[in-house]
């Protein structure tokens, strides 16, 4: 069970879609990231960094009502600054004819390639009457009476589909390789589901009895494009005119995921249990654990890792030389107060 929450208990503790994501990669990395608080000096690392930008550029674009923001190109463009870094994204060499692989690209040239195409591809969404940009949440998790959680986040925004008046949340989304199966099973978009309509009722987004219908995802594929000539079909062309076998893949796509009534109390469930688990860890019940393998390279903790593994006290000079320690959840708490 969840319900609405005004005011701060500070005894409970807070879960958000990432620490939740967290847990389930490495219960230790989560400890490090999430109980005790380490973060990398220095900036985000450049693909979380980058997807911030896309995301504050799509945010400012989205204005209220049907009326449009600045060009979300020339919104990144000036919120990137002078800085040079690279990011990875999809790259296919059609004269060679191979396989789509990863290429490094300026983060600047990428990031306005994707919102320029992306206003190509859908215009100003006419159709979408934008009420609520950014929306932070708060609500409380409940279990056999007892309080146990607190669950944060922020929708991307909110909007009226016009021709049907339907509401939906909108949730964007920055990746290499677009995957929408795992949607279907998705716990943000289950959780959000669960507690979109209650709490936008009770912030008057929404008026009595008034239900999301949807969340959209909205997928901006991290890649160049294709820069071949197109036909009138757009369909892209081999240097001697001919349609080319190798048609791009598509940089966007937009998936709208629903649930019943009976999965969002699954998505709620499992989301109690998950905080009972962590709480046990907490508190000592259980023991912390390790996922290893070889993905850990791509840790910000790897070397603190590998040095705890050696037994003793020394990873906690690793930790304190390399990081610094934040509330990991400062944001979520001053924007849901808000």
């Amino acid at each position: 069970m969840v319900v609405l929450s005004s005011s701060l208990d500070s005894s409970l503790p807070i879960v958000t879609t990432s620490s939740r994501s967290c847990f389930r990669r490495c219960p230790q990395k989560w400890w490090w990231t999430y109980v005790e608080g380490w973060r990398r000096r220095g900036e985000h690392a450049d693909a979380l960094w980058f997807g911030i930008g896309v995301h504050e550029a799509l945010a400012q674009w989205y204005g209220k009502g049907i009326e449009r923001g600045e060009h979300p190109a020339d919104y990144f463009e000036q919120w990137h600054g002078e800085e040079e870094r690279y990011i990875s994204a999809a790259y296919y060499d059609h004269d060679r004819g191979e396989g789509e692989q990863i290429k490094y690209e300026k983060a600047l040239d990428l990031g306005v390639s994707m919102l320029d195409g992306y206003v190509d591809e859908y215009g100003e969404d006419e159709e979408w009457d934008v009420i609520a940009i950014e929306r932070p949440f708060r609500m409380r998790v409940i279990r056999n009476g007892e309080a146990i959680a607190y669950f944060m986040s922020t929708w991307d925004g909110v909007y009226v589909y016009l021709p049907t008046g339907e509401v939906f949340l909108m949730e964007h989304k920055t990746a290499t390789a677009v995957q929408t199966a795992y949607l279907e099973l998705d716990d943000q978009a289950g959780i959000y589901w669960a507690f979109a309509s209650r709490v936008l009722q009770a912030d008057g987004t929404l008026k009595p009895g008034q239900q999301i219908a949807g969340i959209m995802y909205n997928f901006l594929r991290k890649s160049m494009g294709d820069e071949r000539p197109t036909d009138e079909q757009g369909q892209s062309l081999n240097k001697n005119g001919t349609v080319s076998k190798r048609q791009p893949i598509s940089r966007y796509t937009r998936h709208l995921v629903e649930r019943s009534d009976k999965e969002i109390k699954t998505q709620v469930r499992r989301l109690a249990d998950e905080v009972e688990v962590q709480r046990a860890v907490v508190e000592g019940r259980i023991p912390l654990t390790k996922n290893t393998g070889k993905d850990c390279t791509f840790c910000e903790f790897f070397l603190a890792c590998k040095t705890q593994e050696r037994g003793g006290n020394a990873y906690k000079a690793v930790l304190a030389a390399e990081f610094d320690q934040v509330d990991p959840f400062d944001r979520y708490v001053k924007s849901a107060a808000a």
